[in-house]
């Protein structure tokens, strides 16, 4: 403001709009524009886990990647998912722009899977990975006798004790330092 409480206006405004500075731009607005749009359109990786009739099988949609460009790992009960594609696009104008893709993913193996026999698959852009449930053993139910021996006897009294059938209870001087196994007998099974 100068001393009679005018605002000062520059003398260049004439020659640029107000639009001047973002007229400047538009070039690489419109670029950045451009990116943000497709950064939009990128999603995460869709999967989808699911417990099939005998089995575990999971679905990941990889359809902008190459089986080469993808990994499966397995570390214990863990799958480790991962893919990495980098594709080069030129716009014969001598000017090229790079587009990166990239994603991990780690899974949990459900319970009764058995992991040694997880298996993956790559079809109509998806990759399956599946595993087989472990079918529980039916066993049938059994009596088992308990037949105590001494691992380790240092006494001979404890050696008797255990070979004595009409015995109910033994009592042992130092049971820390006596290792018993239960074992079958040889007439049941």
């Amino acid at each position: 403001m100068d001393e009679s409480g005018t605002t000062w206006k520059p003398s260049l405004s004439s020659f640029m709009g107000m639009d001047w500075p973002v007229r400047s731009l538009w070039p690489e607005i419109t670029s950045l524009y451009r990116h943000g749009e497709e950064l939009k359109e990128l999603k995460s990786i869709a999967c989808t886990m699911e417990k099939e009739g005998s089995g575990f099988s999971l679905t990941l949609d990889t359809k902008d990647f190459c089986p080469e460009e993808l990994s499966v790992r397995q570390v214990g009960r863990k799958l480790h998912v991962s893919g990495k594609s980098e594709k080069k696009h030129e716009d014969g104008k001598g000017s090229y722009s790079y587009r990166t893709q990239e994603f991990r993913r780690v899974f949990d193996l459900p319970q009764g899977v058995n992991p040694e026999a997880v298996t993956c698959s790559m079809a109509g852009g998806k990759l399956y990975i599946q595993a087989p449930v472990n079918q529980p053993s039916e066993a049938a139910e059994r009596m088992l006798p308990i037949d105590c021996q001494t691992v380790n006897t240092t006494q001979p009294e404890r050696a008797e004790a255990q070979h004595d059938t009409s015995a109910t209870q033994t009592t042992l001087s130092n049971p820390e330092s006596t290792e018993y196994r239960v074992q079958p007998s040889a007439g049941q099974s």
